[in-house]
């Protein structure tokens, strides 16, 4: 041990005691009812938040599923938001939207 440690150490038992750690207040009920109205209200606004997140995740599996299906996936905005539709290609006759009409039978 150095000179400067030893003078280091002996001036630290020279020092002022720190204060004495004063008491807990006391608990009362108004901070668990103020808790618990806080904690309510975060529920209140993420609650529809996660339900309505909920609602959109399905657009992965359905996404996947176009994808699978030899179409591809065309989106009404530019940015690939919002809605958005499957577009597959075209096999066998295609029936026209409008009716024929029904011939007599002979």
């Amino acid at each position: 041990m150095s000179t400067i440690d030893l003078f280091g150490l002996t001036l630290a038992f020279y020092g002022a005691m720190p204060p004495p750690r004063p008491q807990r207040p006391d608990r009362n009920g108004a901070t668990w009812a103020a808790a618990l109205v806080f904690g309510g209200i975060c529920f209140a606004t993420m609650g529809p938040m996660i339900t309505i997140w909920s609602f959109h995740r399905p657009y992965a599996e359905a996404k996947a599923r176009c994808i699978e299906s030899g179409g591809r996936v065309l989106y009404a905005a530019l940015d690939g938001s919002g809605p958005y539709r499957c577009e597959r290609p075209v096999v066998g006759p295609v029936a026209s939207p409008i009716a024929s009409p029904a011939k007599p039978a002979d």
